[in-house]
């Protein structure tokens, strides 16, 4: 099968702290400069944040925004485990939310490692955690889409557009016009909708419809290369390589069954 394709992991998302809450009394009004994950993990409670007041029991874990105040309100013995850090501006959806989980969601276990990352010893790789939260809130976008979180009107254009002009070019000033908005704009919209940027987007599409077509025998690389965008072979080859992990000679003669 084709391999997915991951954007890289921004240099400034950080795991800032974690820990755990075990009791039955309210949180007072307090802020973070992160951006902060809670999970329950039995009990309830509802967080006031803003104008919201988000509710929810075992297996919930709230999205709360950096700065803005927030208030627990614990209704009895409740259990939470939370997590603060920080994300590049647009990279992460940290709009007040509650999500929740599903039995043995992975989400539960990145929590609890994650909450315990600062005080390990010997102290692992810092890489290490920003992967671990990386996959994370990968996995909360994941939720969102499954809870319906509605996908911004800009972003849709774009990609309606890349499924409808597989073999045209584009800059990203040009998907910006699609789009209707900013450079700038678009590329954080993205970035919180799939993790990368549009032209990332309209790259990776483009090398799973070439996979998709080396598998018709009767297409000749350069037809693949034609119908998917790109003028020069050499080019798409080598981004092909890098994307599949193997030239487009070597990925038509392997059975799909036996990719990896």
């Amino acid at each position: 099968m084709t391999k997915s394709v991951r954007a890289a992991i921004p240099p400034n998302l950080r795991l800032r702290w974690g820990g755990r809450f075990a009791s039955e009394e309210d949180v007072a009004w307090h802020s973070h400069a992160e951006i902060e994950l809670v999970l329950i993990t039995a009990g309830a409670c509802d967080i006031s944040v803003g104008t919201h007041r988000l509710k929810g029991t075992a297996g919930a874990i709230f999205v709360l925004p950096a700065i803005q105040a927030q208030y627990q309100h614990t209704h009895g013995l409740t259990h939470t485990t939370f997590i603060g850090f920080d994300a590049p501006p647009g990279w992460f959806d940290d709009r007040p939310r509650v999500l929740m989980l599903g039995a043995y969601d992975p989400v539960q276990v990145w929590m609890e490692q994650l909450c315990d990352w600062p005080i390990l010893r010997p102290a692992p790789a810092p890489d290490l955690a920003r992967q671990l939260l990386e996959l994370l809130l990968r996995r909360v976008r994941e939720l969102d889409r499954a809870e319906g979180a509605p996908r911004h009107p800009a972003v849709s254009r774009v990609m309606d557009w890349v499924e409808a002009n597989p073999a045209q070019t584009a800059t990203l000033d040009d998907l910006a016009r699609i789009a209707g908005v900013s450079a700038s704009h678009l590329g954080a919209l993205f970035a919180a909708d799939t993790g990368g940027g549009p032209l990332q987007y309209l790259q990776r599409r483009r090398m799973e419809r070439a996979a998709w077509l080396l598998d018709n025998p009767y297409l000749r690389v350069h037809e693949v290369a034609a119908a998917c965008g790109f003028e020069d072979v050499n080019y798409f080859v080598r981004l092909f390589r890098r994307h599949h992990g193997q030239p487009p000679g070597r990925w038509r003669r392997v059975k799909p069954t036996t990719r990896s």
